[in-house]
């Protein structure tokens, strides 16, 4: 076939018929945070080296991207979000054709089933600073840096203030939403060689910034900026 588009409740999916998929996002209908990030998110380009198999049912589409190919699901992990690549309720026909010719094209290009080595889907545009409920974190001449705010307690302030990293010595980033309840947050946090293997509350980690309603998109979207430059 020479392409098609899927339109689902939750958006679209055009494949151009020889190696590309564009998707645009609605998150009509959806949670405050799934709709917030798919709104965000808008647009994606997945090619189709990013993809490892196709799966349609009586539900719907859904692509299963391989594993180290986009650095936002790297950061937001399993069960967290709704999966940016399930899209409900299509026309079965056309999504049988579009998953048949994907599948042909995987094996065509002899794409493997296995984790890429090189992040093959882009990250969300972000800023190199973001401020959050009690620390502002900076990305400049390739290091990030921790600047607390007033009132923090001494443990958070235990590495320095304001706390610097080399880029280069960042082994992993994590997100996490805002949780609710009282005095809740959600948080982004680097990993280092010098991190204990069991970590401080949130609260008292100074490699962790709590973020707070309506910030999770700007950290989650920060988060995943930086992993590709650790990780490029």
């Amino acid at each position: 076939m020479a392409g098609g588009e899927l339109v689902s409740a939750y958006g679209s999916v055009g494949w151009d018929g020889i190696g590309v998929l564009r998707i645009r996002y609605d998150g009509a209908g959806l949670d405050a945070l799934n709709c917030s990030l798919r709104g965000r998110l808008g647009e994606r380009v997945v090619p189709v080296e990013a993809v490892q198999s196709v799966e349609v049912s009586d539900s719907g589409f859904r692509l299963v991207l391989r594993d180290g190919s986009d650095p936002l699901q790297a950061v937001t992990g399993a069960d967290v979000l709704l999966d940016p690549y399930d899209f409900p309720a299509v026309d079965p026909v056309l999504a049988d054709e579009i998953a048949g010719d994907i599948r042909r094209t995987l094996v065509r290009r002899d794409v493997p089933a296995t984790a890429s080595t090189a992040w093959l889907v882009a990250p969300p545009a972000a800023a190199d600073r973001i401020e959050g409920r009690d620390a502002t974190l900076t990305v400049a001449n390739g290091q990030l840096t921790f600047a607390y705010q007033r009132g923090v307690g001494r443990k958070k302030r235990a590495l320095g203030d304001p706390w610097s990293v080399q880029l280069g010595d960042i082994l992993d980033v994590q997100w996490a939403p805002y949780q609710g309840g009282l005095g809740g947050s959600g948080f982004l946090r680097i990993t280092t060689p010098g991190t204990p293997t069991e970590r401080p509350k949130p609260k008292h980690d100074p490699a962790t910034m709590r973020t707070e309603r309506g910030t999770d998109i700007d950290a989650l979207f920060f988060a995943t900026r930086l992993l590709t430059r650790i990780r490029p």
